[in-house]
């Protein structure tokens, strides 16, 4: 009897000793258990405002998210990727109190990746955001702007979209993650129409700058860019992902203003799902 009950004793005090070290040991040294994906700001891009992720903010809620888009104080449509770098100092300290974690994502469309890679940039040293998803982001230029940005009404905005643009040159931040969504959008124009396509839906507030609207200068784009270069209308496919240097997601079909479909969103999911 005494010497089962000595190993009943010893083997309950391996099951405890057991228990104290998966439960305290393990969680003092890799930090507190996940509290969930991290939140992510969404950054719009040239000649837009935040009123484009308002579906993809909701959404990202709903799945227990954290998602923010960003509204620049300054000159929000058209201001400079300094000037909107220079507010995601900011922008970026108050989302992580607000959300109570020391680390976040960034969805960028458009210009919004210049705009967080120069805020990345920056400060090498800057750890806060884990991930970067570029959305149709010019990492290189857009022809389109070297040939039209005399007569652009989006000015500062458009000087960042050229080839030439000095934010095109930026260093990647060692502590972030570099990711990019292309696309090559094959148009269905219905004649006579030849400015409206039936694929490229665009939201109503970029109808009506000084007699253009963005179907129109896509279209545009479409046939300078064209050559059988693959582009979303506006920015070519290897501007977007420039080989060697982030992580293509995947691309789609649709055209520049349109990027905000299930397709984009689901590739984008798959990132903020992930762990820290």
């Amino acid at each position: 009897m005494t010497v089962i009950f000595s190993v009943i004793l010893q083997l309950l005090l391996v099951t405890s000793a057991g228990i104290f070290w998966s439960h305290s040991l393990l969680p003092l040294a890799y930090g507190q258990p996940s509290e969930g994906p991290l939140p992510v700001l969404l950054i719009h891009g040239y000649a837009s405002n935040a009123l484009v992720w308002q579906e993809w903010e909701e959404r990202l809620n709903d799945r227990g998210i954290p998602a923010h888009a960003v509204t620049f104080s300054g000159d929000d449509e058209c201001g400079t990727s300094e000037e909107h770098a220079d507010e995601l100092i900011q922008i970026v300290e108050d989302f992580k109190t607000d959300t109570q974690r020391d680390k976040i994502n960034i969805v960028a469309h458009s210009k919004g990746g210049l705009d967080a890679r120069l805020y990345l940039a920056t400060n090498p040293s800057n750890d806060h955001v884990a991930n970067l998803i570029m959305i149709g982001t010019p990492n290189a230029g857009s022809e389109l702007a070297n040939i039209h940005h005399e007569d652009d009404p989006c000015k500062p905005a458009v000087y960042d979209l050229l080839t030439s643009a000095p934010v095109n040159q930026v260093d990647n931040n060692d502590n972030t993650k570099y990711h990019t969504i292309a696309s090559n959008w094959k148009s269905v124009y219905w004649p006579p129409f030849t400015a409206f396509d039936i694929n490229c839906p665009a939201p109503l507030f970029w109808f009506d700058v000084e007699g253009w609207n963005m179907l129109t200068f896509q279209y545009l784009g479409r046939q300078e860019l064209g050559l059988g270069r693959p582009s979303d209308g506006l920015v070519p496919i290897d501007s977007v992902e420039e080989p060697g240097q982030f992580n293509s997601l995947g691309r789609t079909d649709n055209c520049h203003t349109n990027m905000f479909t299930n397709e984009e969103y689901n590739k984008v999911l798959r990132v903020l799902l992930r762990p820290e």
